[in-house]
């Protein structure tokens, strides 16, 4: 293949890579009959060559891989991505992380990642402008990331249990410790122990990731023993987990909010039905869509970005915090 001269037109894309304009087009048009090893060379030159279709864009969304379920927060960022692309009239294919490779085969313009697990996209050799949303743990090149500010997050629901008079309060911190965003969360916990002078048994707790169907919630052993200490408020991380944590209170023989205040992360149309109606923190994914999609609409039309974006949570509050109850 000769080295492409930078025009990037269909002939100039033929005329590079050996093949006739009729296998070019079909490529880049994303036509079946084309085998995965003619449609990658094709693309990969007229990526160099800074092609444009003129057609209606085509965004990659890469998901976790295929052995992760697709919880609450996943169906709502996905939800939020496409409702986005129908406001700005372009395409979206969604692949899961251990599937990237067909990127190679696929003329797209650009991908949306949230592969918070594998970071497929930086073991993926192909040249397009990329935006990562909802995880900071790296840079490399011109990849950036448009996040919620989970620790802001944390900061408001404090600050609302602490209104209410509560100075017992534990945190909740789902799965790794060491990824960015619980970083974040058990860092501006520990801001606010000291801001709102809380006492001493209130404290970061851990759990590792478990399975929704034991016959138990499996939150239960690590709420009994948050209760143990003596807190009379809970701030439990991570959307799929607010009817859990209701049941596992409940099974520790106590009531929300009357014995315990909780404060979940919201789920939308969902959260507000609960018995009691939860008190949330809210990633603001509409926004989060919109971030993401102005990144990389900029990073296409070969704009610079230097920095990631950061998008404040929202608090609700509902029916699930109230005064601590009476010491006895």
């Amino acid at each position: 293949m000769r080295k492409p001269s930078g025009n990037g037109g269909i002939r100039e894309i033929a005329a590079a890579t050996g093949f006739n304009i009729s296998t070019v087009s079909r490529a880049l048009n994303n036509h079946p009959g084309i085998s995965p090893a003619t449609a990658s060379v094709i693309l990969q030159a007229a990526r160099e060559l800074g092609y444009r279709s003129g057609t209606t864009p085509v965004y990659a969304i890469l998901l976790p891989e295929t052995k992760m379920g697709l919880a609450w927060y996943s169906l709502n960022m996905l939800d939020a991505l496409r409702e986005e692309a129908v406001n700005r009239g372009c395409l979206l294919e969604i692949l899961f992380s251990d599937h990237a490779e067909i990127l190679r085969e696929r003329n797209i313009s650009g991908i949306l990642s949230f592969d918070f697990a594998s970071q497929a996209v930086r073991k993926l050799k192909v040249v397009l402008p990329v935006v990562c949303v909802n995880d900071f743990s790296w840079h490399i090149a011109d990849i950036y990331s448009v996040c919620s500010d989970t620790g802001q997050g944390v900061r408001k629901a404090v600050a609302l249990l602490a209104a209410y008079g509560h100075r017992k309060i534990g945190l909740l911190i789902n799965g790794d410790k060491n990824t960015e965003s619980n970083r974040e969360r058990i860092a501006a916990f520990e801001e606010s122990r000291s801001v709102y002078s809380l006492d001493p048994v209130s404290a970061v707790h851990f759990r590792e990731y478990g399975t929704f169907d034991l016959p138990m919630p499996y939150l239960h052993a690590s709420i009994r023993a948050m209760v143990k200490t003596g807190v009379t408020a809970i701030i439990n991380g991570g959307e799929s987990e607010s009817v859990e944590a209701l049941a596992a209170i409940r099974l520790c023989g106590l009531r929300v909010p009357q014995d315990l205040s909780l404060i979940c992360w919201e789920v939308p149309r969902f959260s507000r039905f609960l018995d009691p109606p939860l008190t949330t923190i809210q990633q603001n994914f509409p926004l989060l869509a919109k971030r993401a999609f102005d990144m990389l609409e900029s990073l296409i039309r070969k704009e610079k970005v230097s920095s990631d974006v950061r998008v404040d949570c929202l608090l609700h509050e509902r029916g699930s915090v109230s005064v601590p109850p009476a010491e006895h």
